[in-house]
Parts: C-alpha cells; structure tokens; sequence
C-alpha cells in the first residue's frame, strides 16, 4: 500500500528548501525595484518569497510516497518530473536511523538505506516515517542468507572508561581547542579589549578541549552493537539517536585500526569494509567496535561476527633488512620535507621562524616514534581463506583480515635498489573501483610476497 511520509517530514523538506531557494530572495528584491513593481513593499516581497517556499515544501512532501512490497521497495517523487524507483531488498547494503531527542517520544525516525549502486542515486532518504514502519521495512527485507536464531543477540556494549580515553585521545580534540582559542582571538576585531594572558590561553584551551569531548561523548553514548539473525545492528548517541542495520554477508573485510597515541594505550577501533558512505570515518568503512582494548578485540570480534576469524594471525615480519629500508624511506622523507619548510620559514617568515622549527623538531619526534611502531607492526600471513597483516594507513596503524574472494586485485612492486635486497611491496585493494579501500605493506622479505601472490592466484 502506498503510503506518505509523516507530516513532521515537511519540517526537513522546508529546512531544505530555504537552504536551496534563499539564493532567490536577494534576486527578487533586486527585480521587482528595478522594474517599479512593488517597489520598497519588502513585507510584501519576502511574504511573496515565504509563500512561495511553504509551497514548493508542501508539494515535495505531498508527491513523495513510498510502498514496501514483498520483493522491494518503491520510491515516487518529483512534482513537475515524475521519479519512481524500485529497490530490490537483496540489493540494500545498509540500513541507518538518525534522529534527534525530541523526535524518540514521538516515535519517529529518519531512514537512510544504502544500495550497492556508488553513485548518487545509491542512497535513499525516508526523511521521517514511524517506528512501526521501520520494522515493517527490516521485516520484509529478508536479507539474511541462513537466518540463525539466538537465543540471546550476541552483542558488545561500550565501556566508558575506554570511552573517555578514546576522546581524549581524538586529534580532534586539539583542533577544537585551536578553533574556540582562535575564535577568542576574533573578538578584539571588533575593539574589544582581550586578555592574553598565558592563565587565560589556557583556559580557553581547555573549553576547547572539553567542547570537543563532549561532542565525541555523546555521539557514541551507550555505544551497543549486536548479531541478531546474521545482521549486526547498532545503536549509540544522547541528543541525537543514530542507528545501524548491516547484513554480515556484506562485509568485505574487517580492519583493527588505531591512532599512533591509542597504540600505546592499547586501544583499538575495529571497522567493517562494508562500501558504506554514510558513516563518519574515512570512505565510509563501518565502525563496528569505536573503542575496545586491544587484548580483548578478539574476543569481542568473535562474539559478532562467529564465522570469522577473531584475531590476526601472527604474522611474516620484516627482515632486518627490511626494517632499516623502512627507516630510511621514512627518515629520508622527514628530513627533505623538515628542511624545505625551515628553508622557505626563513627566508619569508623569519618572524616565526623558531616556532616552525620547534614544531618541525616535535613532528620530528612524533614521526620517529611512528616510524619504531610501523616497523614492530608490519607483516602479512594467509591461511586457506583469509589474508591478513599489520601496516600503515594514513596515521592509523591497522591490522586486517580479507576473505581472498573479495580482494579485487594483489600488485607486487620492487625497485631496482629493492632488488638487491630482496624486498618487495604488496599493495592491494578490496571493493568495487569507485569506493575502493586499497592498502600496502612494504619492505616485505621477496619470497614470502611472492608466496602471498601464489595464494591469491589460487582462487
């Protein structure tokens, strides 16, 4: 049966609109005093604007219905252009809810369902429908290949210490501390006698810092996650409640990952390779676990997903030499990159030039120790099915574990220089080629990287 969408929807349709057709307003004003029409009657014109909005919100709100059917879901919408989409069920990947406090009493949510389609058009917003009909959506989806019943949902629910001292340890605390000091400063641009006093800089550091910890706090608050009938479903957040569905047969891969300073407190985040685009980390990989101790991973791993593997498997290490080749490739890099910059520092901003060079001399530091971790983290090993390894990405130190049918691709790649040594790269990607999550290990011993490749062959 074909349905609407709940009247609090033209809320989100009106919000989208002024956001869309403000751009008009000014073009309007503009036009009717250059032609004499209602010239100087400004009520007159932004009522005509507003009306025009309540308008356009009503009738985007009135044409859009939806209907669940036994196979797939319909979407029509579109005033002047009729659209009318037909989604399989077999082809949705993920299924998120959003909403904010005051719409849980009410019962209703924002539906976000994500296809295997990349582009555009590979994502569908049911912007506010009811609870019942979420479940009535998630009931006649079937996506389960072999449902399993559990008696009880195997799940994982956050730890609040872990909690704390994953946001702690958020680069984005230091930004959101650099962003209110900075705002701070803005002040005396308006004649405004400021205090810069170092007891004052501090003190709006630490707003900073504690406004970016309670953002991060209250996105993962009550963070659960758990296996209910081969589906991981998840829910977390205090003012604005977000909840996940995604099908385990859609996992491309699962990734151990963890900054350089929650590497030495012993914290990992594990993610799911699912293509999901709608999540906040990086290509959209699904934060399954946002925060766990690392000897425990495992186990909570195993307790989600009981048809993987729950741990990486010890892993081929870098040879010596090998570890010096890493070392210097990083080093090297390091020092042509610090001296440019402390180069142009002098020349053109001699002012700050001893600040650039004590943050060239902390990065420094930092990048050494990094460089220490990648070497005691890097390797890769294989087994019958699954791929699995320890390098860098970015600044995460990851570990991972690939089923072999989803790697798109295996490259191995050797210098001249590498040749000799008898090292080699690996590089290799899983996904489709518009959203792919590529990685690589380098300096591998040369026999043990063609033994990766013969494996990958196999299949």
């Amino acid at each position: 049966m074909t349905k609407h969408l709940s009247p609090l929807a033209m809320l989100f349709f009106l919000k989208d609109q002024v956001r869309n057709k403000i751009g008009i307003l000014p073009a309007i004003i503009i036009g009717c005093n250059y032609l004499n029409f209602l010239k100087g009657n400004y009520l007159i014109q932004i009522g005509s604007f507003v009306a025009l909005i309540l308008l356009l919100t009503f009738l985007e709100y009135f044409f859009f219905t939806y209907e669940i059917s036994e196979k797939e879901l319909i979407i029509r919408s579109g005033v002047f252009e009729k659209k009318e989409k037909h989604i399989p069920y077999s082809r949705i990947q993920t299924i998120h809810t959003k909403y904010p406090f005051w719409m849980e009493p009410l019962k209703q949510t924002k539906v976000i369902l994500e296809t295997a389609n990349q582009d555009d058009d590979g994502t569908i917003v049911l912007r506010v429908v009811s609870q019942a009909e979420l479940e009535r959506l998630q009931d006649a989806m079937k996506i389960a290949d072999v449902p399993t019943i559990l008696e009880e949902p195997s799940g994982y629910y956050i730890n609040s210490r872990d909690l704390a001292i994953y946001t702690i340890t958020s680069p984005g605390v230091i930004a959101g501390a650099l962003m209110v000091y900075s705002l701070y400063e803005k002040v005396a641009d308006f004649d405004i006698k400021i205090d810069t006093s170092l007891p004052i800089i501090i003190l709006f550091l630490l707003i900073g810092i504690g406004l970016t910890f309670f953002n991060t706090w209250q996105r993962l608050f009550n963070f659960s996650i758990h296996n209910e009938q081969n589906q991981l479903k998840s829910k977390s957040g205090l003012f604005s409640k977000t909840q996940m569905t995604l099908p385990v047969k859609r996992i491309q891969g699962i990734i151990f990952e963890a900054t350089y300073l929650r590497y030495i407190t012993k914290l990992v985040s594990i993610q799911a390779i699912a293509s999901s685009k709608l999540t906040d980390e990086e290509e959209g990989n699904v934060n399954l676990i946002p925060v766990v101790k690392r000897k425990e991973a495992s186990e909570v791993l195993h307790e989600l997903l009981p048809t993987w593997p729950s741990k990486v498997k010890n892993l081929h290490r870098l040879s010596s030499a090998g570890k010096r080749s890493l070392f210097i490739y990083r080093f090297n890099w390091l020092l042509i990159t610090s001296v440019i910059i402390n180069v142009i520092s002098y020349f053109f901003l001699s002012g700050a030039f001893v600040w650039i060079l004590g943050l060239n001399l902390l990065v420094g530091v930092y990048s050494l120790v990094a460089s220490v971790i990648l070497i005691c983290s890097s390797g890769i090993n294989y087994d019958d099915q699954y791929l699995y390894f320890g390098t860098k990405r970015y600044f995460k130190i990851i570990n991972a574990i690939f089923p072999r049918e989803k790697i798109q691709y295996l490259k191995l790649t050797q210098s001249v220089w590498m040749k000799k040594k008898k090292l080699m790269h690996i590089e290799l990607e899983v996904m489709d080629k518009h959203f792919g999550y590529q990685v690589r290990v380098r300096y591998l011993p040369e026999e043990v990287a063609k033994n990766v490749q013969e494996w990958f062959m196999e299949k």
